[in-house]
This record gives structure tokens, sequence and C-alpha cells, in this order.
């Protein structure tokens, strides 16, 4: 897989070149042609972008993927739901005070934004360094544009590059500190190809391989022996694996595991 960055004029700054430094990257002048690069991470006004360039026939170029903590669907979401959307429930809010929780699989953050605008502390953990780029990115612009309750939002959210299994490992030796909750949300989980994905999933699916030791990885989180791990799995109809679970927040286009 050919992955390139752009930037457009007069944007690279040397915190974005210690990026490039991090990610290794062809660094481009200008855009590239069509079938050259697969993706195309992307500098530009509105930050940093995600760009896929596999464009099949009779297709548009689609657009770019990016973090933006001031979506306005993301923040009407956070405005209106509440505790009583499936997420809080599944991590216990709508009985419990705000609490710990470790997102170990963070994708694109915004459960975790949820989840912090809900008052949780989250510590994010994301091994893609394209992912983790995209994150950091927007934490930092939501930050420094966002107003004061975005702020106080961001505030609570740590993001660290790291594999799951090697915090989750570092959790049970005692070098790290025990969460209230650990939320698993795979992203990629093998699925119908029939079925409809949105825009960034399909992006993200395209990119990463899918997490076919999803197994393995609730095991491990399992051994940490927090107050309860939550697993989101995409449907409405629960898995038949999805019986040894303590039980089930359902949802109308993804349900929660919930393992106590």
């Amino acid at each position: 897989m050919k992955i390139a960055f752009y930037a457009e004029p007069g944007l690279l700054t040397s915190e974005f070149g210690s990026m490039l430094q991090f990610l290794a990257l062809p660094v481009l002048e200008s855009p590239p042609e069509l079938g050259e690069f697969d993706f195309l991470l992307c500098l530009d006004a509105k930050g940093l972008c995600l760009q896929s360039l596999s464009v099949k026939k009779g297709e548009h170029r689609r657009l770019p993927t990016r973090v933006d903590f001031c979506d306005a669907a993301l923040l009407y979401r956070k405005n209106t739901t509440g505790k009583q959307q499936g997420l809080a429930k599944a991590v216990g809010l709508n009985r419990h005070e705000p609490m710990q929780v470790l997102d170990a699989t963070a994708g694109l953050g915004k459960d975790a934004f949820i989840l912090a605008s809900l008052g949780c502390r989250i510590t994010l953990l994301e091994q893609s360094p394209l992912i983790f780029s995209l994150l950091k990115d927007g934490m930092q612009r939501a930050e420094s544009q966002g107003d004061a309750d975005i702020q106080q939002v961001l505030a609570r959210m740590q993001l660290f590059y790291t594999k799951a299994e090697d915090y989750f490992g570092a959790i049970v030796a005692g070098n790290e500190q025990k969460p209230d909750v650990i939320y698993l949300d795979p992203m990629f989980p093998l699925r119908d190809k029939k079925a409809a994905v949105k825009r960034d999933m399909g992006l993200l699916q395209e990119l990463l391989a899918p997490t076919d030791c999803l197994d393995a990885l609730l095991e491990k989180a399992l051994e940490c022996q927090v107050k309860r791990v939550v697993l989101k799995r995409p449907g409405n109809k629960p898995q038949k694996n999805s019986s040894q679970a303590s039980f089930i927040v359902p949802g109308k286009s993804a349900y929660f595991e919930i393992y106590t």
C-alpha cells in the first residue's frame, strides 16, 4: 500500500515536520496523479486529512476523512442525547457517576469525545500511526479553535500511540493505572460486504486490515479485571458468542456487549 504526504503551500510548520519523521512518508511537492498512490495524507487550510486515491470506474474521488470535534453532527449528538444513549448506558453512566474509561481502540475519537462530554476521563489508545496523527491534529485544532465547553471536554481526553494489548499487559503488571471501564470498538470487524458503510468507516476499513483477532483482544481486556468491559458490535442483532456477555445494550446500528 503506497501512502504519501502533501501540504498546501505555506502550511508546513516544524510541528508537522516532526510528525513526518514519525510517519516516514514520502513528501510530495504537488498533488499526485490518480493511480500514483493509494492514499494521501494532506495538510490543508482545515487541518490534516486522509484521502483515498483509489477510484473505481464510474466513481468520483471520495471526500477526505479528518477528525473534527467541532463538527455540527457530533456536537448535536453531544448536546441532545445525553446519558440515555446506548453508549452511555453501556459504560454505566445512566446509573453511576462519571468514571475513568480506557478507549483501547480510539479510531476517530467520536465515542471518546461523547463520553468525555458526559464527564468521564478518557485514555485513548491508537496503534495506527496515520489515525493517531489525525486524532492528535483534530484534538489540537479543537483545543485552539473551539469554545470553552469543547476545551473542557478535550481536557478530559488523553491520547497515546500504543497497541491495546501492550497497555493491557502494563495494567495487569501494575505499571499502568487500572480504569473503571475498558471500551472496545474495533471499527473494522469482518462483515457482510453488501452492507452499507459510512464514508469515514469505509476509508478506515480500506486502509487497515480487518480485525480477525477480536476474541483475543477481548480476552486480554478481561484479564485486567476492571469493573466492566464494553464491546461495541455492528448491527442490531446479537451474535452467537454474545451469550457470553453479562448483558446486552441494544441499538439501531450497533449494540454493546457488557462484561462485568
